[in-house]
């Protein structure tokens, strides 16, 4: 029944974005405090990695109700539940049967073997003219 248990994945993408959006937030609020620019750019930076932190803590904290929300359209109706419940049970309490295969020979895994030797001396020597 592990397809019918598998959580969402909507919770850990919000503890993303809600650590990456602190994590932001809280460094902007350090570097305003603590070395506050003095360009209109640096004010420009500084709030928009501001603005930035908090949009994404705010995602990362809407994303979770919504993640919960959404579990329950992705689980199956509860009328089709028991049946593939059975299902699986019938399929782990049967499985197929697994036949091991014949070992393949290639020619690089045969061993080579000497030649056998001719025999040139003796009454089954072949007969070569001698000149």
């Amino acid at each position: 029944m592990s397809i019918l248990t598998t959580p969402s994945g909507a919770f850990p993408i919000s503890l993303v974005y809600i650590t990456v959006g602190a994590l932001i937030d809280v460094w902007t609020v350090v570097a305003l405090w603590y070395y506050p620019p003095q360009t209109n750019w640096g004010y420009f930076w500084t709030v928009g990695f501001l603005v930035t932190g908090l949009a994404l803590l705010l995602i990362g904290l809407l994303l979770g109700p919504i993640g919960r929300a959404a579990r329950h359209a992705e689980l199956p109706p509860t009328e089709v539940t028991p049946a593939v419940e059975q299902a699986e049970q019938t399929a782990a309490a049967n499985p197929p049967p697994v036949v091991p295969a014949a070992p393949v020979t290639t020619p690089e895994s045969t061993v080579a073997q000497a030649p056998t030797p001719m025999v040139t001396s003796g009454p089954t020597a072949a007969t070569v003219p001698r000149r």
